[in-house]
């Protein structure tokens, strides 16, 4: 069970600002950690995959920042039953989580967003002005996946 989750979503590019990567995850406040996370458009089907992700399996989804992708995220996290959900005020969050205990505020999520300071800082393609971008999404999701498995799930 994790008592308090933040969630949120991180903006990447490949190639070309126009083409959009984004990372969705959930990061528990008490263990520092994060607890799954999911490539994907900026959806809610996305979101849906990351609340339904289960402890053992860690998924990841790629796609755009839609109503589907966050469907996708939530999906993956329905097994872990979060008590308390904390996000920023994107307004499916607030759709999504109807009838959970959820805490819209800029003041709870400071740490994923310390987090997402801390993946700009050691993975230079995630800068937002950069000479060391990704060329292939495949490359870009392996590497960000690798980071996060490195630093979370072991």
């Amino acid at each position: 069970m994790i008592v308090c989750a933040e969630m949120d979503e991180h903006w990447g590019y490949v190639g070309a600002k126009s083409r959009q990567r984004w990372l969705f995850y959930a990061y528990d406040r008490i263990r520092r950690t994060v607890v799954a996370h999911v490539f994907g458009e900026r959806t809610l089907a996305t979101l849906e995959r990351l609340l339904s992700l289960r402890r053992t399996v860690v998924a990841h989804v790629f796609g755009e920042r839609t109503l589907a992708t966050l469907e996708r995220l939530l999906s993956l996290l329905s097994a872990f039953e979060v008590v308390v959900w904390m996000t920023d005020g994107w307004p499916l969050y607030e759709s999504r989580l109807k009838g959970k205990l959820h805490v819209i505020s800029k003041r709870y999520t400071q740490r994923i967003e310390r987090h997402n300071l801390n993946l700009r800082q050691h993975l230079a393609r995630l800068g937002r002005k950069s000479l060391s971008f990704s060329k292939s999404v495949e490359l870009y999701d392996k590497v960000i996946g690798h980071y996060l498995n490195i630093k979370h799930y072991q």
